[in-house]
């Protein structure tokens, strides 16, 4: 059996999305991830949003206006630990602080226990011993979608839409 995580980048519309697309002159706004087994979806799209901090979403809660896919092959073991991370994190608020640092130029306003998407989605593949950016775990929450995104891991896995 095959074992994978797909994560997502994605653009959206409405007002965070707007001040994230501003602060980080950024073509992408949201990043979030499933797991699958095999081709098909275990769960939903599993991310913090500014509305209800870390959820489980359905595969098709929105339409974003710009998106791109990667897939990464993952040992049963990887599989385990990030899923049983992702599920722990459910329900952590979302960061509103670091948002608002990211709008004031100011990158150590935080908030601890709280998490944005691109946090939650490197400290999930951290759990599963998947390095995406050569960055300290406590400096985490200073990765925006757009940074991710330039993940070196993430050349040549493209997955379809």
């Amino acid at each position: 059996m095959k074992y994978f995580y797909l994560l997502r980048f994605i653009n959206g519309a409405g007002f965070v999305s707007a001040a994230i697309d501003w602060a980080t002159n950024s073509l992408w706004d949201h990043t979030e991830g499933a797991f699958m087994v095999e081709s098909n979806f275990v769960t939903g799209w599993i991310g913090a949003h500014d509305k209800g901090g870390v959820e489980e979403r359905p595969l098709d809660y929105c339409r974003p206006t710009r998106e791109r896919r990667y897939r990464l092959e993952l040992t049963a073991e990887q599989y385990t630990k990030m899923r049983a991370f992702a599920k722990a994190k459910i329900g952590t608020p979302y960061n509103f602080a670091d948002i608002l640092g990211l709008l004031v130029h100011e990158r150590h306003i935080e908030s601890a226990h709280r998490e944005i998407c691109s946090q939650f989605q490197i400290d999930l593949c951290d759990a599963g011993g998947i390095w995406l950016l050569n960055v300290e775990p406590e400096y985490n929450y200073l990765i925006t979608p757009e940074t991710l995104h330039l993940s070196p891991v993430l050349r040549g896995r493209g997955a379809a839409v």
